[in-house]
């Protein structure tokens, strides 16, 4: 338990360490919306580094710098290709309207703790998968290997299609291409956010693959925290989002297609 530890802290000192950077240069930029792009790549800074730290080299940590690659770098690049060249995202761009309103400091310690601080613990937590994996180099089980890669894969790749698909129609309207006002065909024809789905479940194929170690099932908490945050937080703001700008057409769809797990829509009522 001691080494896990050990290894979590390390992991969050070098995540705090990264968002502390990325806050400096937001700082100067005048745009925050960059941790939204630093987001994924802290975790591939932070595993790279930990692994580094602790000389944990084995097979473990090779997965788990694998795993984190693929993501990190298909993320932090799909939001950098979406933000480049943008002003601040509105939301942040909110935040700091309401906030410089209090004046300057009030501002930058604000910024500081609700964006960047807080973004640091759920990274922390979040990556516990991650950090069993570092914390136990050679121990593992092949068959909870397999599944939890297996279950990773999927959820990476439904993620992946999910964001391709939306990438695709967003597109498609700025072009004057699309006459549809909401996605649902895709994958988004049986969920309403199937790239939250397969971003739940990647997080659940790592825990999968620490939980016969020894206090494995503390790893849960990782995939637990994002669950919740994509279903009960960020999920539920894009659903009142849509119903206040397609309040018909949106209500139709929440009564035909699930809201998070892929399942086959149900027939309109009549």
């Amino acid at each position: 338990m001691v080494i896990i530890a050990t290894t979590a802290g390390i992991f969050a000192l070098v995540v705090l360490i990264v968002t502390a950077a990325v806050f400096l240069l937001a700082m100067a930029l005048r745009d925050n919306s960059i941790m939204d792009i630093a987001y994924g790549p802290t975790f591939l800074i932070a595993t790279v580094a930990t692994i580094w730290l602790t000389e944990s080299f084995g097979l473990l940590p090779l997965v788990a710098t694998v795993l984190v690659a693929l993501w990190s770098a298909r993320l932090g690049v799909r939001i950098l290709h979406k933000n480049f060249g943008k002003p601040e995202d509105a939301r942040y761009a909110a935040w700091r309207g309401n906030w410089q309103a209090r004046g300057q400091l009030y501002f930058i310690i604000r910024s500081y703790l609700q964006i960047y601080v807080l973004q640091g613990i759920i990274i922390s937590i979040v990556a516990l998968p991650v950090i069993f994996m570092i914390a136990n180099p050679f121990i593992f089980n092949l068959w909870s290997l397999a599944l939890g890669v297996s279950v990773w894969l999927i959820g990476f790749g439904i993620e992946a299609i999910a964001d391709w698909q939306l990438d695709r129609f967003i597109a498609r309207k700025k072009a004057g291409n699309e006459t549809a006002e909401l996605l649902t065909t895709g994958l988004f024809r049986y969920s309403r956010r199937p790239n939250y789905f397969g971003e739940s479940l990647l997080w659940w194929g790592m825990a999968l693959i620490v939980l016969p170690l020894p206090y494995g099932y503390l790893a849960l908490i990782g995939p637990l925290l994002i669950t919740y945050i994509v279903t009960k937080v960020t999920g539920p703001m894009l659903e009142r989002i849509f119903l206040e700008q397609y309040p018909d057409e949106y209500r139709a769809y929440m009564e035909t297609t699930s809201y998070f797990i892929p399942w086959p829509p149900e027939k309109p009522v009549a």
